[in-house]
């Protein structure tokens, strides 16, 4: 094997020309050409999954009984805006606002779901008492005294079912006072003055029904008076 002088071979003259300043700029060109090419495909991929998605929340929201953003007046439509960037930022934004209201209407519904499950428990359970039949009601009871563990809502439950054998605290006494279980649970005593004058002070038909809480709910407040 021919030993090859390393020092000779890379002083050996390039068989390849050197480029010219033009072709240089060309494949500049080239390259950012190429590169404009695949920031527009990725930007289309993207818009065309934002349109589809547009699209979904946009029915979804009408089918729950809200109009999308298009029935908004001041909103352009999204074919007028010939800008590919501005369109594309546009469309973003819209998406982003729909996807907000759709988590907000999505909480809404559970709540309205909860309480409609709730008061259904409810109904049925004092049904079965005036029948004579207090299974339901134990039952109730009993899912209730594993599940909610703070005080108020315990003593709250325990007044809304027609004060129940329900401790107010797991594992407590049923004769213990709301003080005491409040003391023993850790939580902070609330102001039993500035309560008792509140509850003095608020006439009989002031009681808090659901459409205060919600608007969406004032279907509800018939039932829930009567309950």
């Amino acid at each position: 094997m021919t030993k090859v002088d390393k020092r000779r071979r890379n002083t050996r003259p390039s068989k390849y020309k050197p480029r010219t300043p033009a072709q240089l700029a060309r494949k500049r060109e080239l390259w950012a050409t190429r590169s404009n090419d695949r920031d527009r495909a990725k930007r289309e991929d993207e818009e065309a999954a934002l349109l589809a998605r547009l699209e979904e929340l946009e029915t979804a929201l009408r089918e729950a009984g809200q109009d999308g953003i298009h029935k908004q007046r001041h909103v352009t439509p999204l074919e007028d805006i010939e800008d590919d960037a501005k369109r594309f930022h546009v469309l973003k934004a819209r998406v982003e606002r729909l996807e907000a209201l759709w988590s907000i209407n999505k909480r809404r519904r559970e709540t309205r779901g909860k309480i409609i499950i709730g008061g259904a428990l409810l109904a049925e359970a004092g049904d079965a008492h005036f029948a004579g039949d207090d299974e339901l009601l134990a039952r109730l009871v009993d899912i209730l005294d594993r599940r909610v563990e703070r005080v108020r809502d315990r003593l709250t439950v325990r007044e809304l079912l027609g004060n129940v054998p329900l401790a107010l605290r797991p594992g407590g006494d049923l004769g213990e006072d709301a003080e005491t279980a409040l003391q023993a649970a850790g939580e902070p005593l609330p102001d039993f003055d500035l309560m008792a004058e509140t509850a003095l002070a608020q006439e009989a038909g002031d009681a808090l029904v659901p459409s205060e809480l919600d608007p969406d709910y004032a279907d509800l407040d018939q039932a829930w008076r009567a309950a």
